[in-house]
Order: C-alpha cells, then sequence, then structure tokens
C-alpha cells in the first residue's frame, strides 16, 4: 500500500473489528460467507420457479427489516447451474455486519457511524491486472446471449419484462473520459430487449442521464460496464447521491476503510476485481426502445416509456458466477435498507455544513419521498428555513417531498417518538405546502409526472415569539448514553434468558 492510501486510512476512525470485517471482505461471495457465519444468509433448501417462488422468498424476507437475512438460490428451475442472491442489503442487521457492528445495533448507530466516516473520496484502491482478475475468469466475445448467460423474471407479477435492478453501471463522462472523478457508478434500471440488447432508464438529473445526453448531442461514444455481483459497499455507494465529479469507488473503499481492488474492463472501463459477472456495451445513439411498466420503490407501477438502448460488446464473468438481483416493491423492501442511509449521509453532510444545529437526517422511507430531520431549534422558523434548505440540496431537489422536523431531544429514526412530536408540537401554521416543483416521474401521486409538491411540517418546540400556552412545560425523561447502554443491557438480558430456556 502506497503512502497516499495509508494517509487516507487515517481521516477515517474505525473500530478494530470494523477494520478486521473490512479486510477480510473483498466480493459479494466473502459477505455471503459472513453473513453466514452469523446466521444471516439462508440457502434456499428445496428447487424453486423464477416465478413466482423467487418473488414470494424475497418479500418474506423483506418483512423483517431489521434481522431478515439474504437468500441464495442455487437449484432454480429451468436454469441449470445458475445461482442468484437476494436481500444481501435487505436488513440492517447485514449492514451492521458490514460495518464491523454486532447483532442489535439500532439504526440510530449505523447512522452516526456512517456520518463519521463520512467526507473523505480519497481512494483507497488497488489494481490488478486483467489475466489476474477473477472477473474475467471466462469471457465470452462474440455469440451474446443475456437469457443464457443470467436466471431473469420479473421481479413483479406485472412487469412489462425481465429486469436486472442491483447492476452497478459504470460509466465516463464522454467530454472527460480520463477524470477518474467523473467515471460514474449508478444503479439504473435495465431491461433486456434481446439476447444482446438492453434499454436502461435515467432521468437527466442523474449522472446517466447526463451522459446519455452529452453523448447524443455531440456524436460522443459511450461506453459501460454492467457489474453484477458486487463487493456490498460498491453496492451501497452506487445507489449513493454524491456530488458528479466525485468517485463510488473511491466513497466505497473510504467507507470500508479497506482497499477495493479495480481492473480494467474489456472497454475500458475501471471495474472491481472481484465481481461476478461484467456486460460491457454501448450507447446506440439515437435509438429507443419501450421499456416498462415495473414494479417501483414508491410501491407502484412505473408506466412504459421510451428509453435508450445499449448494445452489448463484451461479457467476462467468475467461475460458477452468482447473479445478485433485488426486489423492489411497496416497502419495505431491500431497496429502502440499500439505500437508506446512505441517502439519509450526504443530505446531513450538505445541511451541515450551513446549519451546524443539524442532529439527524433520516430519508430511509422510499428514497426520501418522506424524510425527517432533527435540529436544535435556535427561534421561531428556524426550522422550516432548514427545511428549505434541504429541499435544495442535490437529493432534495428531486426526491424530498414530505419532510417533518423535530427537536434535538426526539430521534428521527424511532416513529415513535416523532408520533409524539406530531401530537403535541404541531399547530396549523407549522405546515407548509409548496406546489408544483421538480419531482422525480415516478412519483404516483403525481397529476403531472416529474412535478409535485413540497410539504414540511415543524414538529419542532416554541421558540420566541411564539405564544405558549399555559401547560407547555415538557417532561423530559432521562436519556443519553447512559440510558443506550441500559437498553442494550436489557436486550442482552433476554437474549440470555431466551437461549437458556431454547
Amino acid at each position: 500500500m502506497g503512502t497516499n492510501q495509508t494517509a487516507a486510512i487515517k481521516d477515517v476512525s474505525l473500530s478494530d473489528n470494523a477494520l478486521k470485517v473490512a479486510q477480510r471482505i473483498g466480493s459479494l461471495r466473502d459477505f455471503l460467507d459472513f453473513l453466514a457465519e452469523h446466521g444471516q444468509c439462508i440457502t434456499w433448501p428445496e428447487a424453486v420457479l423464477p416465478e413466482p417462488d423467487i418473488r414470494d422468498i424475497a418479500v418474506a424476507a423483506g418483512r423483517d427489516a431489521m434481522n431478515g437475512p439474504a437468500l441464495l438460490f442455487d437449484d432454480i428451475k429451468g436454469y441449470p447451474g445458475k445461482r442468484l442472491a437476494l436481500g444481501v442489503h435487505g436488513s440492517f442487521t447485514n449492514l451492521a455486519l458490514l460495518l464491523g457492528h454486532p447483532k442489535g445495533t439500532t439504526i440510530k448507530e449505523l447512522f452516526y457511524d456512517i456520518i463519521s466516516r463520512w467526507g473523505s473520496d480519497k481512494p483507497l484502491l488497488e489494481r490488478v491486472p486483467m489475466d489476474q482478475a477473477p472477473i474475467h475468469e471466462n469471457r465470452i466475445d462474440s455469440n451474446f446471449n443475456l437469457y443464457d448467460l443470467l436466471p431473469l423474471y420479473r421481479i413483479n407479477e406485472y412487469d412489462g419484462g425481465f429486469y436486472i435492478g442491483k447492476a452497478n453501471v459504470v460509466s465516463r463522462d464522454p467530454h472527460d473520459p480520463d477524470n477518474f472523478g467523473k467515471q460514474n457508478v449508478g444503479i439504473y434500471r435495465i431491461q433486456p430487449q434481446g439476447k444482446d440488447i438492453f434499454t436502461l432508464l435515467s432521468v437527466p438529473a442523474h449522472d446517466m442521464g447526463r451522459m446519455i445526453i452529452a453523448a447524443e448531442k455531440d456524436d460522443k461514444p459511450l461506453k459501460i460496464a454492467v457489474m453484477l455481483g458486487n463487493h456490498p459497499a460498491m453496492a451501497m455507494f452506487a445507489a449513493t447521491p454524491i456530488g458528479y465529479d466525485e468517485s463510488e469507488f473511491a466513497y466505497a473503499s473510504q467507507m470500508m476503510g479497506s482497499p477495493l481492488r479495480l481492473t480494467d474492463s474489456g472497454n475500458g472501463m475501471d471495474i472491481l476485481a472481484d465481481s461476478e459477472i461484467v456486460i460491457e456495451a454501448e450507447l446506440i445513439h439515437g435509438s429507443r426502445q419501450y421499456e416498462g411498466p415495473f414494479g417501483e420503490f414508491p410501491g407502484s407501477y412505473s408506466g412504459v416509456r421510451m428509453a435508450p438502448q445499449f448494445k452489448v460488446t463484451g461479457i467476462s464473468h467468475r467461475d460458477n458466477p452468482i447473479f445478485e438481483n433485488i426486489y423492489i416493491g411497496k416497502g419495505w423492501t431491500e431497496h429502502d435498507t440499500l439505500i437508506g442511509l446512505n441517502t439519509s449521509a450526504p443530505i446531513y453532510a450538505k445541511l451541515k455544513e450551513d446549519f451546524p444545529e443539524v442532529e439527524a437526517v433520516n430519508a430511509l422511507y422510499q428514497h426520501g419521498l418522506t424524510g425527517i430531520i432533527s435540529v436544535k431549534n435556535r427561534f421561531s422558523g428556524f426550522a422550516k428555513s432548514v427545511a428549505m434548505r434541504a429541499l435544495g440540496t442535490p437529493h432534495g431537489l428531486m426526491y424530498l417531498k414530505n419532510l417533518i422536523m423535530v427537536d434535538d431531544d426526539v430521534d428521527p429514526f424511532d416513529l415513535n417518538q416523532v408520533m409524539w412530536a406530531l401530537s403535541t408540537r404541531t399547530r396549523a401554521d407549522d405546515i407548509i405546502v409548496v406546489p408544483n416543483m421538480p419531482m422525480i416521474i415516478i412519483d404516483p401521486a403525481a397529476e403531472v409526472p416529474g412535478k409535485g409538491h413540497r410539504l414540511i411540517i415543524d414538529a419542532t418546540s416554541f421558540m420566541p415569539p411564539d405564544k405558549v400556552g399555559a401547560d407547555a412545560q415538557i417532561v423530559s425523561p432521562p436519556g443519553g448514553p447512559k440510558i443506550d447502554a441500559l437498553a442494550k443491557v436489557i436486550q442482552a438480558l433476554q437474549q440470555e434468558q431466551q437461549g437458556g430456556q431454547s
């Protein structure tokens, strides 16, 4: 490891166990083994039909957002020899284990751990020659057939076709292809349209959308590498709203505190050396195909749209590869767990620059369509100003639809406390509705796709010059680290008792 990499590790202070876990996990396979050791990965014991069995099992596992396991299928009817992983990021316990925490770690603790690691995109990356990279153990240069390569199925019953929902797509800025920071890694829905053709849907606000527009406008080639079955940290950061010129590879490695191994794809992208499958493709300029409907993360089917087409130019894969996919639909699903905390963190980071009074941001719900922000209230109306700033963050611009503002004595990750704040601290003039704002096109509440409202509910305490009623003195029960520690003692005693009774 070079000097720069050593210096980058010092930027993030991780526990010994977190560093130990990071050094052990270098790939999806490593993480599945690690989860299995902790009872968090199940190899399904029977043969399954692609539909409806896989969907039904995924939905059942997703009911337990705190403790649901990852699922590995290695006996799929119609796909002999194919393997499929689901629910890898399907619970907060799986995320806790990835970050070096024990089972029982709370969502709030995970949030504060992530933001303590946030802020540096100095790369912790190692280069692996192509001929030594596991991803290139098998190479296909012609006669491509996505239907033969992957165990495809409809994620939801009325999807318009087979979808790849958890690919990490690598692309380079058409006008600045040598800029590592502008090499985007994102998650976009992909629908195979033929053996060697697929559509990829991205909105103009996304990095990929910007690249497609630029490539077609100026007649520049746009090559991509679709990585499947990736390092679990990479999957988290491919869905994280960071800056256009910030590297998801760098953030993911820095967050883990251990280098990610990169190699070259056959078409000039940087890809993870230990991923399971990479599909190389190139944009077909001016070519569009109908895609959809698709069961999206708001819990509704998106409509049929014309999407850009890409043509497969090469495929590499490991021996006996694992196809990783995701269940997306009416929440709670793995989609919410995968991106929730990593959506909250950059919103928090942006707000903290202007408002140090911000304590925490909970944007777990449907990619932040509803968010809860806790803030130390300074004066009457202060929380509303913070909310307005949140709407101007890169993610808030298109996603933050409903915002609930609470005081710093309210845990935004505890909905019981949030409901208490709404019940006792909200007045009629604490509710603001801003109409005709930009909004993601798949918001099912929108009357016009791409436009919607913003709802701000100020559930913070009354401050001068607010009028305060006669009985407004709030009870202050004991809290803080002492109570958190006692709660963990109680939880441990319960588990000990249950273990003795089994």
